[in-house]
């Protein structure tokens, strides 16, 4: 378990597969998201838990909030790399009114904490789709620094849009953050 201010985290459990495909499948969460733009059945979602649980290069996470034990999201590092040291995070706040409460920065600062002091990776990635100013924002708070774009390289909701790069390293994280978990 990773335990941050406002939140903890636990594996993830197929029991709540179908929370999950709710919040993906639905338009007002999935807007900037980088998939769950083609509605997922359950059988996809029910194979996506299976390869994640067998994965070694996925990492994947509940949400919960501490005050409440709360399911409202995921979080996890995608694409690890032990080789290289490298992974990509991803976040999903599910519901609705648990945005904006800081739940999100608090998940994705105690993933990082497990992704440098217990992976020992060097950087992680994270990405968002051009426009979704929340996102931009609170990954630049969090000390996220920008390293690329991918021109036109998403098709959503009928146009191309630019895929926005950003990763933190270890040294980064623990400037801000520690050096302990």
């Amino acid at each position: 378990m990773l335990i941050g201010e406002k939140v903890y985290l636990t594996p993830i459990d197929a029991q709540n597969a179908e929370t999950a495909r709710a919040w993906v499948n639905d338009p007002a969460i999935n807007t900037w998201m980088l998939s769950g733009h083609v509605p997922v059945s359950r059988e996809q979602e029910r194979a996506w838990y299976a390869q994640v649980d067998a994965s070694d290069a996925d990492h994947v996470f509940e949400i919960r909030t501490r005050d409440g034990d709360r399911y409202i999201g995921n979080c996890g590092l995608h694409k690890v790399n032990m080789l290289h040291r490298n992974g990509e995070l991803g976040i999903l706040i599910g519901e609705l009114d648990a945005q904006g409460k800081g739940y999100g920065a608090d998940a994705i600062i105690a993933v990082l904490g497990y992704a440098f002091h217990t992976l020992g990776l060097h950087t992680v990635q994270i990405n968002y789709i051009d426009g979704n100013e929340r996102s931009a924002h609170l990954y630049a708070k969090l000390g996220f620094t920008v390293t690329g774009r991918c021109r036109e390289h998403l098709f959503l909701r009928g146009d191309f849009h630019d895929l926005v790069l950003m990763d933190m390293t270890r040294e980064e994280y623990e400037r801000l953050y520690g050096a302990t978990e």
